[in-house]
This record gives structure tokens, C-alpha cells and sequence, in this order.
């Protein structure tokens, strides 16, 4: 900018944009005496693993009733502020149920995707409401910008810090999810096998999954198998997505270098048999969103864990073919 001399006109300048600043000042946002925070199971994670994560409400004596519904969003950045991955969901118990000095905390899975990044990551929380159309909430805490808190950070690993997971037969291609192109999932057939590389020590098994549960005649039941004697047999209530999680001990695994873990069905069915898609001839049975195999003192402490048990005999049986079949391909998750 070329002024008129070193000072005269830059005063003008100033007084008179001086002049128009309180009209033009917006007043800043009521801060609510509300603190976010989080802790997770671990700070170096690999891209495609598991990770608990404890979220925190601290709502302090001052704080004012919230007179609507919030949902948190939870923002994982990558060092270029770009966001990687989120955790966006409905606080346990919803927000506009809190109470002035009380506080809040639940335990949520977050399975970290598989993107091309790795290296330092921030986390930031906040609370939008749950209606399209509205402010975030003011906040205490290290605002970051636009009401957004930063609560921690962390580091993702690449991939190959995981446990190997070989896929094997009874699994169709992976697909995109119809609301949300960047989640992918894959259909197995009635019984889909994987193997892993044997860690030699006890392993937390994650498992989510859905399938169309009016598409079976009768109750779906799934059994998971791992090695040769122990899994979890679990009953499907309903179309609603599920977590599992499982332990599996050492002695378990065996001492072979690959261990089998295997989803299997009680049934199938073929979409296009059903009405439920025209074209579609494959036969279907579980639908799997992430399929995940940690060491469990990596993993840390996991709440919901079951622990494997002996297994029917009824349950392990495979063919021949398919059983202790040597890995053909690793496919990515």
C-alpha cells in the first residue's frame, strides 16, 4: 500500500477504521464451563488397527444446562491440519442430560484407516449440534480455531507394524458402502477363512460386522474359530452392526507358524433367491466392516473382551481343501 506521507494519511486511516470497530467487533462467544478431553489405549498406533478411546466430559458447578442435543465430533489431523479420520458420534449419556459438576466418560473402538499418511497426529473434540443448522459450542479448553479442542496426540505406524493377515477362501471383493464411499467392506460366504502370523502370544481378535438378517430362514448364528479348538459362538439378533472382540491365549495358538481363524455361518442365502437383488447370484452370509488381530499387551486393557472357549467338535470341521492351506494372497482392509 503507497501512503502520502510517512504518517499523515495512516492516521486518518487508522482513526477512522477505529471509528467503525465497535459496529463491526462481534462479541465473542459465551464460553461454557465444559472441558473435553481423551486418553487412548495407546499413542502409536499402525494404520488399520484397533484403539480404545476414553472420552471425557468434565462439566464444572458453573457450567449452564445445555437445552439441546449435541453430537461430538473428534478430528484425528494430520501435521498439514488435514483431517485423516474421525470419531463423530452421540456422547453416553446424550448432552442435553448432563448436570453441572458431574462428569462423563464411556470407552469407544476406533479402528484407524488405512490412508497414505504417517507420522504425527492431533486430536480435536468438540460439540455441534445434532440439527443440521446451528453453532459450536463454546468450549473450555485449547481452542484450536472454529470451537474446535485440541485433547491429545499421536503418532500412526505404517501398516506393516501389524500382525499379517493372510485372506483366504470365502470372501467376495471388497465393496464400497452405499452411504459412505470411503468405508469398505466384503461379503464372505457361509464360511470365510483368514490366517495370521502366529505371535507366539495371546492376541485380541476384533470383529465387526452385519448381515441382512431377514434374508435368513431361520436366527443367523456365527461361530469364530481360532486354531483348532477355541472361539466364540454368537448369536445375530438383528441387521444392527456388532463389535466382537475376543481373546485368545498363547497356548492356543499352537506353535505352528500360521494360525486359522475362521468365520462361519449356520447358513446362507443368495440375494436374488430372496428378492433382495435382481442380478446378484452370490452366495452371502456375513457382512465384515474390519477384521483386526492384535497382541493383547499392545493392545492394552479392552473393555468388552470375551475370552475364547472350547469349541464343539461339530463347529471345526473344514474341508480338506481349505484347512491348514498354505496363504495365497494378503488382501488390505
Amino acid at each position: 500500500m503507497k501512503h502520502s506521507g510517512p504518517w499523515g494519511t495512516g492516521i486518518v486511516l487508522a482513526i477512522a477504521g477505529a471509528s467503525f470497530l465497535p459496529a463491526c467487533r462481534r462479541k465473542p462467544a459465551e464460553v461454557n464451563a465444559i472441558t473435553p478431553s481423551l486418553v487412548a489405549s495407546r499413542i502409536r498406533a499402525p494404520l488399520g488397527s484397533a484403539i480404545e478411546v476414553t472420552y471425557t466430559w468434565t462439566v464444572e458447578p458453573t457450567a449452564k444446562k445445555i437445552g439441546q442435543d449435541y453430537r461430538a465430533f473428534v478430528h484425528f489431523l494430520d501435521s498439514h491440519e488435514v483431517i485423516l479420520f474421525t470419531d463423530d458420534h452421540l456422547p453416553t449419556p446424550p448432552p442435553s442430560s448432563w448436570e453441572a459438576g458431574k462428569t462423563y466418560t464411556y470407552t469407544r473402538t476406533v479402528f484407524v484407516p488405512i490412508v497414505a499418511y504417517v507420522g504425527q497426529v492431533e486430536v480435536r473434540m468438540g460439540l455441534q449440534p445434532v440439527a443440521a443448522r446451528g453453532e459450536r459450542m463454546a468450549l473450555k479448553g485449547d481452542d484450536a480455531g472454529l470451537r474446535e479442542y485440541r485433547v491429545a496426540k499421536m503418532e500412526s505406524l505404517p501398516q506393516t507394524e501389524n500382525i499379517f493377515l493372510v485372506f483366504k477362501e470365502g470372501w467376495h471383493n471388497p465393496e464400497a458402502a452405499a452411504h459412505n464411499p470411503s468405508v469398505e467392506r466384503t461379503w464372505t460366504k457361509k464360511t470365510a477363512l483368514v490366517s495370521f502370523k502366529n505371535p507366539k502370544k495371546d492376541v485380541v481378535v476384533y470383529l465387526e460386522a452385519d448381515t441382512n438378517y431377514s434374508a435368513f430362514e431361520q436366527a443367523p448364528v456365527l461361530t469364530v474359530s481360532v486354531g483348532s479348538k477355541v472361539g466364540l459362538v454368537i448369536p445375530i439378533e438383528n441387521s444392527e452392526i456388532f463389535l466382537k472382540k475376543i481373546r485368545v491365549k498363547a497356548a492356543d495358538l499352537g506353535s505352528d507358524e500360521w494360525v486359522d481363524l475362521r468365520l462361519s455361518m449356520n447358513q446362507s442365502f443368495v440375494p436374488k433367491q430372496k428378492g433382495v437383488n435382481a442380478t446378484d447370484e452370490r452366495e452371502l452370509a456375513l457382512m465384515v466392516y474390519h477384521l483386526y488381530v492384535g497382541e493383547a499387551d499392545v493392545v492394552g486393557t479392552v473393555p468388552g473382551v470375551a475370552e475364547a472357549a472350547p469349541l464343539p467338535a461339530e463347529t471345526l470341521t473344514v474341508p480338506a481343501t481349505v484347512k491348514g492351506a498354505v496363504p495365497k494372497a494378503a488382501v488390505k482392509k
